[in-house]
């Protein structure tokens, strides 16, 4: 492997000498972490990244920001490290699912990245339950809501049929932040799954589907298992964010199949409870469990499915309590944050009955409702 300026390979006493990074796109930041061959955690650096909402219930991401994040955090996880770019022996990838970066022909993206919390698609999903329903879970193994692909490029193709017409190829955020390592094109099962777009039971794109949003399926990518290596970082690449020219790139996958394997869920029934941005409760399990009000991906541990409920305001809604309450213009988020549980501490458990529904940008499993509102229920004079 060629290094990059000012890559070295020294090392932390006892140190393995192979390291691995994985770099997440999270729906608040995105993160850099290097990891030993001996599972240690050697170094990690986060960026925050910004959600707009230019119009109620959008939820959008310049993925131009993604890749400056990664730029930022890339050289301080490896100084946190105590290791040069040379000692990276390979790099991959996970996001949240559903979320699709289009590009043109000269390969400029045409548009912001719409968000798994996106609710603009409500109408586009009415009209696909009321159509094809049944049709769409049984190829899918999932219903339609407004946290998919399917609807989100149906309502870009009604709303903004300039984009869907120049639209030459279609990725899912984590792969569309690998390209920029590789300028290879290709995503994972999980995350075609995620897109509502395939036919499960046939592993193809499908048709049908893409037929329903009036959708092109040439722009869909090939599809990989999530431990592929899909290439090496470019010495463009390495120029820009400091790994090392030739470093092997593998696909990765959805961030919740990540965190389940991670968890140590790979036996069915095993269960693993996410609490992030949203909040999912997760379920292996050795065949997919098809049912309206659940969501159904394949793992990546080969052979096995999981199963989610979830819910879209977790750590989401925390924040903006924080935000709104107790962050003063310019104050310090963590001593916020402190005083929020300085607070809590004083508060009896269970809170006297009151109870917060957190839906501030509509709900996910079981209701599958984008217009359901957060609200307070219990309230009395004692508090």
């Amino acid at each position: 492997m060629s290094g990059t300026p000012g890559s070295s390979s020294r090392h932390r006493p006892g140190a393995p000498d192979a390291w691995l990074m994985g770099i997440d796109i999270g729906a608040g930041s995105l993160k850099t972490m290097v990891v030993g061959s001996d599972g240690r955690v050697g170094g990690s650096a986060s960026a925050d990244l910004v959600t707009a909402s230019p119009q109620p219930r959008f939820s959008e991401q310049d993925p131009a920001h993604w890749w400056r994040a990664l730029c930022d955090t890339v050289p301080r996880a490896l100084a946190q490290a105590g290791i040069g770019a040379d000692a990276v022996v390979g790099v991959s990838f996970s996001a949240g699912a559903h979320t699709p970066v289009l590009e043109d022909a000269q390969g400029r993206v045409l548009r912001p990245a719409i968000l798994w919390s996106d609710q603009r698609s409500g109408d586009q999903v009415r009209r696909l339950r009321e159509r094809a329903g049944d049709r769409i879970l049984a190829l899918a193994y999932n219903a339609p809501s407004p946290t998919w692909t399917l609807p989100q490029l149906w309502w870009l193709c009604e709303h903004e049929p300039e984009v869907a017409r120049a639209a030459r190829r279609l990725y899912v955020a984590k792969d569309w932040l690998r390209t920029r390592l590789t300028g290879t094109w290709e995503t994972d099962r999980t995350d075609a799954v995620g897109t509502m777009l395939m036919d499960v039971g046939a592993d193809r794109w499908s048709e049908e589907l893409c037929a329903l949003a009036g959708w092109d399926s040439a722009t869909l990518p090939p599809l990989v298992r999530p431990t592929d290596v899909v290439g090496t970082v470019t010495p463009a690449a390495a120029a820009q964010c400091g790994l090392c020219a030739g470093t092997p790139v593998v696909c990765g996958t959805s961030d919740t199949s990540i965190e389940t394997f991670g968890a140590g869920s790979i036996h069915p029934g095993d269960g693993t409870v996410k609490l992030a941005t949203a909040a999912t409760f997760s379920v292996v399990s050795a065949q997919p469990n098809v049912h309206a009000t659940l969501i159904n991906y394949p793992l990546v541990v080969p052979g096995r499915w999981y199963t989610i409920t979830g819910t879209n305001s977790c750590a989401s809604a925390h924040r903006w309590l924080r935000d709104r309450f107790f962050l003063a213009p310019g104050g310090d988020g963590a001593a916020a944050f402190a005083e929020m549980d300085r607070l809590a501490a004083e508060t009896p458990a269970g809170s006297e009955g009151l109870l917060f529904h957190p839906y501030l940008q509509g709900e996910r499993a079981p209701h599958w409702d984008p217009l359901l509102r957060a609200d307070y229920v219990g309230l009395t004079f004692a508090h």
